[in-house]
């Protein structure tokens, strides 16, 4: 089945407009269960209750506030509402490039793939192939849903995506967190944990190397249940606790991938060999030979 269209509109920078369409770049498929009746296995109707008359109302009735403080709230009518929404044309105007490198992903909402007509192909890949020459995004403003939203645009598997964005002050600080910022590292334990890393460390992500095991078992167990078989408990994983010696934990994560070490804080096996005194017999039959050149 073709994907659809979820919006269109036209990216712009300088005076160029590319004609575009936003289509979802994801497909969640997290497991969802639903609340049943644990009689007779059926659905449930969930009913609007009103806590002040203590009796279920019709939604008719509802209207949407806005909570100023706590428990206050102001409401709002639907024809308020929809004229403070955001009016405007579907173009989304790219008002500045950036190095790749300088926008963190956390400000990452909402992904989407830009498809394009054939009478903009022109344009719209050499506006992708610009910009992954020159590993630049591009930050734009977009209208989705009656609401502007910051954007960025970047060049993907030969085409573009566009990603929604949170903005500056929806992005939590550590400020507020106890992160425990001045505990002290060692170098021994840095060099170990770089070690680590580095022997970690793959050349590419590849995707498919990852795969959702609670889905997977959940879909494998709905199937035994309608088979009318019993679901066998798999063994409980043992917890680990929390690392006491930090510098056994790393060189033993190490050592378990055939990395080997020294005796002084991870110092390579090899390394430190080459770097040991030489032994007496050596230091002996190099005296004899400065003798004999003497003589």
């Amino acid at each position: 089945m073709p994907a659809r269209s979820i919006a269109s509109g036209s990216i712009t920078f300088g005076l160029v407009s590319i004609p575009v369409s936003l289509f979802p770049a994801t497909n969640s498929k997290t497991v969802h269960f639903r609340q049943l009746h644990g009689k007779d296995n059926s659905r449930i109707q969930q009913r609007v209750h009103c806590i002040a008359e203590d009796k279920d109302i019709d939604r008719s009735e509802l209207v949407r506030g806005y909570e100023v403080e706590k428990d206050r709230f102001v409401t709002f009518t639907e024809e308020e509402i929809k004229a403070l929404e955001t009016r405007g044309d579907h173009t989304i105007d790219i008002s500045e490039f950036l190095p790749m490198s300088e926008l963190d992903p956390v400000y990452y909402d909402g992904s989407y793939l830009l498809g394009c007509e054939p009478t903009a192909a022109k344009a719209y890949h050499l506006l992708a192939e610009a910009m992954s020459k020159a590993k630049r995004v591009g930050l734009a403003k977009i209208i989705m849903r009656n609401e502007e939203h910051l954007a960025v645009i970047r060049p993907y598997d030969g085409g573009l995506m566009l990603h929604t964005m949170y903005y500056g002050d929806e992005i939590r600080s550590f400020k507020d967190i106890d992160h425990a910022p001045g505990a002290p590292v060692k170098d021994s334990e840095l060099n170990l944990a770089e070690r680590l890393i580095n022997d970690l460390t793959e050349k590419k992500f590849l995707p498919d190397k990852f795969k959702d095991t609670y889905r997977e078992k959940v879909i494998a167990a709905a199937e035994e249940k309608m088979a009318g078989r019993e679901i066998t408990e798999a063994a409980p994983q043992v917890r680990r606790g929390n690392v006491i010696d930090l510098m056994g934990a790393l060189k033993e994560s190490l050592k378990k991938r055939g990395v080997a070490l020294g005796e002084d804080n991870g110092k390579p096996a090899e390394r430190e060999a080459a770097s040991e005194p030489e032994s007496k017999p050596v230091r002996a039959k190099a005296r004899a030979r400065a003798r004999r050149s003497a003589s």
